[in-house]
């Protein structure tokens, strides 16, 4: 009975030591956040401040379409799995909602396509060259566990 309240207590202990200096880590290490990809990309183009300018332009209109996208695509989903219940939805239907699922994943991807033909357009030469590495590795890499939190580098949207 001794022996295992003292081996409870030095684990106690133990965990508590190692609970503090998990503590001190996360603390007092300073936070790598991921910026957002257009800035990872921006950055690592060293686009010139007209470059800058329109790149701005082109990841914000991207990004209205992404989400516009998402959205409509979202809707489909929870249109498809509130009707799971309903004896009137038939195979017809689900086919109907998947294949427009389908169809907006697609439009998906060409918009990410346009969108890395749109900033290769205001690229220079050097610029281009070092975005297709880029895009490279990305695609090397493949996607990340969701939108926004991909791993270094340009998502694939």
């Amino acid at each position: 009975m001794m022996k295992k309240n003292i081996l409870l207590a030095i684990l106690l202990i133990f965990l508590m030591v190692m609970n503090g200096v998990l503590l001190f880590l996360l603390l007092n290490k300073p936070e790598k956040r991921k910026g957002p990809p257009g800035t990872f990309i921006s950055s690592q183009l060293g686009f010139d401040l007209g470059q800058q300018s329109d790149f701005l332009e082109i990841d914000r209109i991207h990004h209205l379409k992404m989400r516009e996208i998402g959205n409509r695509s979202r809707n489909l989903k929870e249109y498809l799995f509130a009707n799971m219940d309903d004896v009137d939805f038939t195979d017809k239907k689900l086919d109907s909602i998947t294949d427009l699922i389908g169809k907006l994943g697609a439009e998906k991807e060409r918009e990410v396509f346009s969108y890395f033909k749109q900033i290769e357009s205001i690229c220079n030469k050097e610029q281009k060259l070092k975005l297709e590495s880029i895009l490279q590795q990305a695609l090397r890499r493949g996607p990340g566990p969701g939108p926004g939190h991909g791993p270094p580098g340009p998502p694939p949207h």
